[in-house]
C-alpha cells in the first residue's frame, strides 16, 4: 500500500496499480493502445510503470485495508507506519477540499470524495458536479443529504483514530453539521423492482458497504449511529438475497449491535438481522461454491432455457436473471467478486474467428482474424499467437489469403481496402489490383465432408452437429465445448478448426475437441475470498475447524 503512493512521486496521491520495468506496458500502450494515465515512477520507484487518475473507491478500500489492519492486527511499529501513510493521504484531501488531484494539476476522473462543508466551494461543486448533487436530489451543496458524503465521512473517522489528529474529528463534524437535517433522497426507499434491479451499480454498492463498515465501527453518538444504520438496512434490503458472503458478514456484523473485541467472545445471535439466519446460509454457501479456477472463463448462461430473463434488462448491454445466480454460476468479476452483478449471465465471451490461413510450405505458420477486424499470427503451430495488426493503421480485417509460393505473403481485405505483407504481418502496404487474391469465404452452414465419410456443419441454433449420410439424420458434435455454441469451421491443414463465443477447438476425433488456444487468458487472485472468510471467522459466523 505504500507503494502504491511513493510510485507517484506526490505525497498523499495514490496509483490505481503499478508494473516493474520500462517501456510500453502490454495490454495499455502496446499494439495501438493508448493510455495517457501510465507514467514512469521516480527516484526510489524509477524501475516502475504506474496507472494514474486513482478514483474515490480506490482510495477508499486503502484507508478501509488500513484502518482494519491498524485495529486487528499492528503491532507499535505498523501503527506508526500507518499513521503517516493515512495522515498523508487525508492532507493531500483536506488540502484541496475533498478532490484527489493527479500528477497534472487537475482532479481525477472519479476523485471527488464527498463535500467539502465550506459555503465558498458551493459554486465550484455546482458548475462541476451537479450531476453529483442531483443524483441526491440537490440542486446546491447547501441542500445535498448527508449520505452523499458516506465516502468521506469514514475515512475523516479513521484517520482520526488512526493519528489522533483533532483537525480530523473537527473536520467531520462539519460535514455533519452542514448536512445533517437535509432530507435523504427517496432513491433509497423505493421498492424493489426488475427495472430497478436491472439498472443496479453493485460497484457502488460495494463501496457504501466498506465505508459504512468503519463508520458504524468507530461512532458512538446514539442518533448519527441510528442514521447510519437505517442506511445499511436499506442497501441490505436489496442484497441479503444475493449470497454476497461479505456483505452478508458484514451486515451481521454490524446490525446485531456491533460487537467489540470482548463481545466477540459471545456466539452472534443472527435472528436479531432481518433475513439474518438466510443470509448466514447464504454466505457460508458462496465461500463452498467459490471458483478455485480464477482464470476469466467464457461464461453464457443467457442460453439456458431453466433460466428466467429480466425483460427490463433487455434494454440495457448484458442479459440478467431475474433470481441471483450460484456463485459457481457466475462470471468472475475483472477485479472483486463482491462488487460483481450477481444476476449478470455473460461475460469473457470469445471474439469470433472469421478467417484462418496457412503458409504453404511450413506447417508451423499459420494465421487467423476475429471479429475485431485484428489479425494473429503464429509461427509456433499455435502455442503461441502475436497481433499483427498495427501495420493497417485502424483497418478493420475481414479476410485473409495466403501465398501458395511465399511464405509470408499474406493479403487482407479490410473495410478500407486489400492490404499486402511480405513478413508475415509485420508490416503492411496497399496491394495494388494487380496483386489482389481470390479470397474464399468460409461458410459453416454448408456440410463440410470429412475424410472419414462423416459431414459436419453448424446449424441454424449455433450448433455444431455430425451426419453420416449427408443430413438426413444428424446427431449434435460439441463434447468437450465450454459453451454448445459455434459462429466457425474451417478444414485447415492441422485438421477440423471451430470457433464460438466459447473459444476455439480442433476436432480430435468426432465428436470430440480440444481446445486451442487463440486468446491470451488472464486470471485473477483470491483476495475476494480472503475478505469475506477473515470477516466470517472475526465475527464468529464460521467455525475455526
Amino acid at each position: 500500500l505504500r507503494i502504491l503512493q511513493e510510485v507517484t512521486g506526490k505525497p498523499g496521491l495514490l496509483a490505481r496499480g503499478y508494473v516493474t520495468g520500462h517501456g510500453p506496458v502490454a495490454d495499455w500502450e502496446r499494439d495501438g493502445a493508448d493510455s495517457k494515465e501510465w507514467h514512469q515512477g521516480q527516484g526510489a520507484y524509477a524501475d516502475y510503470r504506474w496507472y494514474g487518475d486513482v478514483s474515490v473507491d480506490n482510495f477508499n478500500a486503502v484507508l478501509y485495508g488500513y484502518a482494519i489492519y491498524f485495529d486487528f492486527a499492528a503491532d507499535d511499529e505498523q501503527k506508526k507506519f500507518i499513521a503517516h501513510d493515512v495522515d498523508r493521504l487525508m492532507t493531500h484531501l483536506l488540502d484541496n477540499h475533498c478532490l484527489i488531484i493527479d500528477v497534472d494539476g487537475e482532479p481525477t476522473m472519479w476523485g471527488q470524495v464527498g463535500f467539502d462543508p465550506d459555503p465558498a466551494r458551493d459554486e465550484f461543486y455546482v458548475s462541476k458536479y451537479r450531476g453529483e448533487l442531483r443524483r441526491y436530489g440537490a440542486e446546491t451543496p447547501s441542500h445535498a443529504p448527508l449520505r452523499a458524503s458516506l465516502m468521506l465521512l469514514p475515512d475523516l473517522l479513521i484517520a482520526h483514530h488512526i493519528t489522533g489528529k483533532e483537525h480530523y474529528r473537527a473536520m467531520y463534524g462539519r460535514v455533519v453539521e452542514r448536512y445533517r437535517n437535509n432530507p435523504e433522497p427517496d432513491y433509497f426507499g423505493r421498492p424493489i423492482s426488475m427495472e430497478r434491479m436491472a439498472r443496479l451499480d453493485h460497484s457502488s454498492e460495494g463501496q457504501s458497504y466498506e465505508a459504512l463498515y468503519n463508520l458504524i465501527r468507530y461512532e458512538r453518538d446514539p442518533a448519527l449511529l441510528s442514521r447510519y444504520n437505517d442506511w445499511l438496512l436499506k442497501l441490505w434490503e436489496h442484497n441479503w438475497t444475493e449470497g454476497n458472503s461479505l456483505f452478508n458478514y458484514m451486515t451481521l456484523a454490524l446490525l446485531q449491535r456491533y460487537r467489540d473485541a470482548a463481545a466477540r467472545a459471545t456466539p452472534p445471535n443472527v435472528s436479531e438481522v432481518p433475513h439474518g439466519v438466510e443470509a448466514l446460509r447464504d454466505a457460508r454457501e458462496s465461500l463452498v461454491q467459490f471458483p478455485l479456477d480464477r482464470v476469466y472463463r467464457p461464461v453464457m448462461n443467457s442460453i439456458r432455457p431453466e433460466i428466467e430473463i429480466n425483460e427490463s434488462s433487455r434494454m440495457g448491454r448484458r442479459l440478467q436473471s431475474t433470481r441471483p445466480l450460484p456463485m459457481k454460476e457466475r462470471p468472475l468479476d475483472n477485479e472483486y467478486v463482491w462488487k460483481s452483478n450477481p444476476y449478470q449471465l455473460d461475460a469473457w465471451l470469445k471474439p469470433a474467428i472469421t478467417s484462418m490461413q496457412f503458409a504453404f510450405d511450413d506447417p508451423q505458420v499459420a494465421w487467423f482474424t476475429d471479429s475485431g477486424g485484428r489479425v494473429f499470427r503464429t509461427v509456433d503451430r499455435g502455442k503461441t499467437w502475436q497481433n499483427v495488426s498495427n501495420g493497417l493503421m485502424g483497418a478493420s480485417v475481414k479476410n485473409l489469403a495466403a501465398s501458395d509460393s511465399r511464405t509470408f505473403v499474406v493479403w487482407a481485405a479490410t473495410d478500407t481496402g486489400v492490404f499486402v505483407s511480405r513478413d508475415g504481418g509485420t508490416s503492411w502496404r496497399a496491394a495494388p489490383a494487380s496483386d489482389q487474391p481470390k479470397f474464399v469465404e468460409a461458410n459453416p452452414r454448408e456440410w463440410l465432408k470429412l475424410g472419414d465419410g462423416r459431414w459436419l456443419k453448424i446449424n441454424d441454433g449455433g450448433e455444431l452437429i455430425v451426419s453420416t449420410d449427408e443430413g438426413k439424420t444428424t446427431l449434435p458434435a460439441m463434447n468437450g465445448w465450454r459453451i454448445p455454441r459455434a459462429t466457425s469451421l474451417f478444414a485447415t491443414p492441422w485438421g477440423i478448426i471451430a470457433g464460438g463465443p466459447g473459444g476455439a477447438y480442433r476436432m480430435k476425433d468426432a465428436p470430440k475437441w480440444e481446445e486451442l488456444p487463440l486468446f491470451r487468458e488472464q486470471e485473477t487472485g483470491a483476495a475476494d475470498f480472503l475478505h469475506a472468510y477473515w470477516m466470517g471467522r472475526f465475527y464468529g459466523f464460521l467455525p475455526a475447524e
